[in-house]
């Protein structure tokens, strides 16, 4: 796979079934399929081994946001064959999930470009489908930021957990142990690193001192690459939005969460060049490397 263009869901389990075929410390788990059928795999790379600190990656939940799942796959394969650092590979776990949402991206690609949502049958009387899947999980379900008209892009579904695909995600996430200690969602666009909680203005972490300061550092670090601003910000200033995966994350236990919104801040908006996606890469690299180098400051 290449980082020319941007790829489909089949492309994107190529490319990590590809990685595990070729690197004896990484494999595939399936982790069920999407609600039209299609596979949700995750590349583990455990190097590290059994009780090593665990990083959980998740490209890919909203359709058509197309820079996320082509960054995220950057950065992966950056880490394992271009990584400078051996630590990385060798004293953390990776589980990396590249399309969160199979059957939307794919309906990017076929039908409508700024699809958003899931593509499960609502029983809309207008015909209506989908879900939004960052408004879906089971941490302060449908408080904020949601709607419960079937027809909204950010339709909050009947209940948390209704969409298949967010119960695959949940229950994968669940069986890590240690329970990860770094979240990561990638998404676009806007510019911006995210830290939770966003479910409500004001509602903060315990730890949210150093998870600011941790999206500061890495915002720093990225702006140093291309001159590319992403400001660092608690979710809920961007606006109150409940059920979102990384909430869901930080609840369980998570040290370290974070969104982030890639490029740009609205020329291209949802449909960028595909001529940004390395320099988009290279940046996030930058910024990645600052986050991990700090889970790796505790590692013994």
């Amino acid at each position: 796979m290449d980082w020319n263009d941007y790829h489909d869901h089949d492309t994107l389990n190529e490319f990590i079934e590809a990685l595990a075929d070729a690197n004896d410390f990484a494999s595939i788990i399936p982790i069920g399929q999407s609600y039209e059928g299609r596979e949700m795999k995750v590349l583990a790379i455990t190097k590290a081994g059994p009780g090593a600190p665990n990083v959980f990656l998740e490209a890919g939940i909203h359709a058509r946001e197309w820079i996320s799942p082509a960054v995220a796959t950057y950065i992966v394969r950056q880490m394992v064959e271009d990584n400078e650092n051996p630590d990385y590979l060798d004293k953390i776990n990776w589980y990396f999930l590249p399309s969160a949402n199979p059957d939307g991206y794919s309906y990017t690609f076929t039908d409508d470009r700024l699809w958003r949502k899931t593509r499960s049958d609502t029983g809309s009387a207008a015909g209506c489908k989908g879900v939004d899947p960052n408004r879906n999980w089971g941490f302060h379900f449908a408080e904020t930021g949601v709607s419960f008209d079937k027809c909204s892009e950010v339709y909050c579904g009947p209940e948390a957990f209704s969409e298949v695909e967010m119960k695959n995600i949940r229950d994968f996430v669940l069986t890590l142990d240690p329970v990860p200690v770094l979240g990561w969602c990638f998404h676009s666009y806007s510019q911006l690193w995210l830290w939770p909680y966003g479910y409500d203005y004001g509602a903060y972490p315990e730890n949210y001192k150093e998870i600011q300061q941790l999206a500061i550092d890495a915002s720093d670090a990225l702006y140093e690459v291309h001159g590319t601003v992403f400001d660092p910000i608690n979710s809920a200033d961007l606006y109150p939005a409940a059920g979102a995966s990384d909430d869901w994350y930080k609840s369980i236990g998570m040290r370290f969460v974070f969104t982030t919104e890639l490029r740009d801040t609205g020329r291209y908006g949802f449909v960028l060049p595909k001529d940004q996606i390395i320099p988009s890469g290279e940046e996030m690299w930058a910024g990645f490397k600052t986050v991990v180098d700090k889970v790796l400051e505790d590692v013994k």
